[in-house]
């Protein structure tokens, strides 16, 4: 990031003076601009309070939302300079990959499984015992985050962002959406590739879900330069295509996360059920989420005649 900063413009091209009499309407880039500054101050605000309060899974779930938009987004906006901003972004993909555990760990106490629970006609044996080794296990990844959090700082970053924006040469709204078109256009072909791949492991999940989010950052960070009723409509069949990939990726993982602490005794009555259960609303949640991507494949796609 050094590099970067020095050498500093001494006056913004990319915030060149216009009159004060004549308000203007904001460029495509500076609204994509503003909206990226929104997702680092997002971030920042959900670190800042997770390290003076007491830990709040909302705001770890906060910060890693926020940092993954800027992740999903920034390398196809950093193509419009020779500086590819790859510093910041391998640094906000560790920033965020450091408190994946304890998100995890939240998600199965709060959703997975209480949502098994619920089905079940009577109280399994051992959900006492299950409840105190998953909150201790809670404990350890919430004090291992805070310790994270602490060292991942995002002041370099944003100043580094912010001087990138400062020294760009602004580009015009049509090359914006040029640069939109493309961007969305390589998302979805991704998506498309890894939903023909589904097997129904996790990893392959996985990366069908991690292209879905992709998908609909790209959409949401570039809606402004594409008629409204159309992006709309993509941003919301993308919410429940994510929808149904995050349930099967949840209930997967718990499979995996309660198996390495229902160790004892008293809690093995649990596990057999809870796994199976797990595996099989993972395949109907899967099943939704192709159901929705067929939906979406029906939608008109909207930036293609941008592209030319």
């Amino acid at each position: 990031m050094n590099a970067r900063l020095q050498h500093r413009a001494a006056s913004s091209r990319a915030s060149s003076v216009h009159s004060k009499d004549a308000p203007r309407k904001p460029s495509e880039f500076e609204r994509i601009c503003t909206t990226l500054d929104g997702y680092f101050a997002k971030a920042f605000d959900a670190r800042k309070r997770l390290l003076e309060q007491p830990y709040d899974a909302k705001l770890l779930h906060a910060w890693r939302v926020n940092l993954r938009r800027v992740t999903a987004t920034l390398n196809d906006l950093a193509t419009l300079s020779d500086d590819d901003l790859g510093d910041v972004l391998a640094y906000l993909k560790s920033c965020r990959e450091a408190t994946g555990q304890s998100r995890d760990l939240d998600i199965l106490a709060q959703e997975t499984l209480p949502a098994f629970l619920d089905k079940e006609s009577a109280m399994p044996a051992g959900v006492g015992a299950a409840h105190k080794a998953l909150s201790e296990r809670q404990q350890e990844a919430h004090k291992r985050a805070v310790v994270e959090l602490k060292k991942h700082n995002l002041a370099a970053s944003l100043q580094s962002w912010r001087h990138w924006v400062q020294t760009v040469e602004p580009p015009t709204d049509n090359h914006i959406r040029k640069l939109a078109a493309a961007a969305i256009q390589q998302r979805w072909s991704t998506l498309k590739k890894r939903a023909a791949k589904l097997d129904g492991g996790q990893k392959r999940l996985h990366r069908l879900r991690s292209a879905t989010k992709k998908l609909r950052y790209s959409i949401e960070l570039y809606q402004h330069a594409f008629p409204k009723q159309a992006t709309s409509a993509w941003m919301k069949q993308l919410a429940d295509l994510q929808g149904h990939l995050g349930v099967a990726h949840d209930r997967m993982i718990g499979r995996t996360l309660i198996r390495d602490f229902l160790v004892a005794e008293d809690t093995q009555t649990l596990l057999k059920p809870f796994r199976g259960w797990g595996k099989r609303t993972a395949y109907h949640a899967s099943e939704e989420a192709m159901q929705a991507l067929k939906k979406l494949e029906k939608l008109n796609v909207f930036w293609r005649k941008a592209a030319h």
